[in-house]
């Protein structure tokens, strides 16, 4: 199996694992020297981060059934190192009822292919997802091309 489609069974591995409540599943996916820059959360490194993204997970699965889309941008390879981003979108829903909650987030995550072959997240990046938006109209007349102005030209030449 080539790399891209190493990481590509690796994210389903982490979809499945939001989907079906699965802590241990969705952490097998993440490096023990992890770093999580998750949004709105403190930012923690190596078997902290893991213990600490192991409790969120926890807590959140005991409060809410979740549900995981992942639509992936890109997966680079440079190396035993890879890129990956795209968006997240988790629909959550709380088990005592109420309504669900959608949050779409965008993510990178940096990849290293680990001793054992098997490729897992290093760094975890994410933040909220906005709506698309045009540029401000200034910046769309600075980047117009500029039009070359034409010189006249001389009917005639004075003899």
């Amino acid at each position: 199996m080539n790399d891209v489609n190493a990481i590509r069974l690796a994210k389903t591995e982490l979809r499945e694992g939001y989907n079906t409540g699965n802590v241990r599943r969705i952490l097998s996916v993440f490096s023990d020297g992890l770093g999580d820059l998750s949004t709105g959360c403190a930012s923690f490194w190596g078997p902290e981060a893991k213990a600490v993204l192991g409790h969120r997970l926890k807590r959140m699965f005991a409060r809410s059934r979740v549900t995981l889309a992942v639509t992936i941008i890109s997966i680079r390879i440079a190396g035993d190192w890879a890129f990956d981003w795209g968006w997240h979108s988790l629909t959550v829903t709380p088990r005592k009822g109420g309504r669900p909650r959608n949050v779409r987030t965008r993510y990178l995550e940096i990849w290293v292919k680990e001793n054992d072959g098997k490729w897992r997240i290093a760094i975890f990046l994410d933040n909220i997802d906005l709506p698309p938006q045009m540029p401000p109209r200034e910046v769309l007349q600075k980047m117009r091309p500029k039009r070359r102005q034409s010189r006249p030209v001389a009917s005639a030449q004075k003899r």
